[in-house]
Formats: structure tokens, C-alpha cells, sequence
């Protein structure tokens, strides 16, 4: 048993710890995964089933600028600067997320959204 719960509390910490790394943009489509550096400006240009989605890096902040999804839900979850937050265009299978850096315990999260 104490290995057991050695071994959770070992691997909770090793998943959940704060890091120090860089913020990057993680931009995942049916081609791939791709990293950019958040604090570098450009426009970037992922390629779904439906067509072109055109992402924004611009001022340590990340959005969907165009899509060509029906609902543009993406396009309006706005602007996001943070790590662990996300925007999804699930009709053309584009993920965009921030990663590295520490997370903010004091910003709202999805249960607050």
C-alpha cells in the first residue's frame, strides 16, 4: 500500500508540478503538432478537412483570426495568454493551446467560465 501510494503521489507531483520552461503555442492539425515561441509575433496558417484556420500570435497572446467552420465558435473564444488555456475549432480539427511557464492559481478556470 505505501508503494503504492508512493508511487500516485510521485507521479501526481512529476504531471502537475510548475515549470519554468518557456510559453510556447502548441498548434495541433491532422498534419501534426507545432510549437511556437508566445512572445514572438506571426500569423500562422493550419490546415483542416474544411479548409485554412489562421491563428494569431501577436503581444504574448494567442487567437483564431479565421476559420472556415460554420459556427466560428473558435474565433469567438477570443484571445488567450495563459498556460493550459485553449482554443478548439472542432470542425476542422485545429487544436491551439499555451503551454510551459506556471499556471496562475488565481485566474478563473473552465468551472468559472
Amino acid at each position: 500500500m505505501a508503494l503504492s501510494l508512493a508511487l500516485t503521489v510521485g507521479t501526481a507531483w512529476w504531471v502537475f508540478a510548475p515549470s519554468d520552461a518557456p510559453l510556447r503555442v502548441e498548434v495541433r492539425d491532422p498534419d501534426g503538432t507545432f510549437l511556437y515561441p508566445l512572445d514572438e509575433s506571426r500569423s500562422i496558417e493550419a490546415k483542416g478537412p474544411l479548409g485554412i484556420t489562421r491563428i494569431e500570435i501577436t503581444r504574448g497572446k494567442v487567437w483564431v483570426d479565421d476559420s472556415p467552420c460554420t459556427n466560428k465558435v473558435c474565433i469567438a473564444m477570443g484571445k488567450i495568454s495563459q498556460p493550459g488555456q485553449f482554443v478548439a475549432c472542432l470542425p476542422n480539427q485545429i487544436f491551439v493551446r499555451i503551454t510551459g511557464g506556471k499556471t496562475n492559481p488565481e485566474a478563473p478556470d473552465a468551472a468559472v467560465y
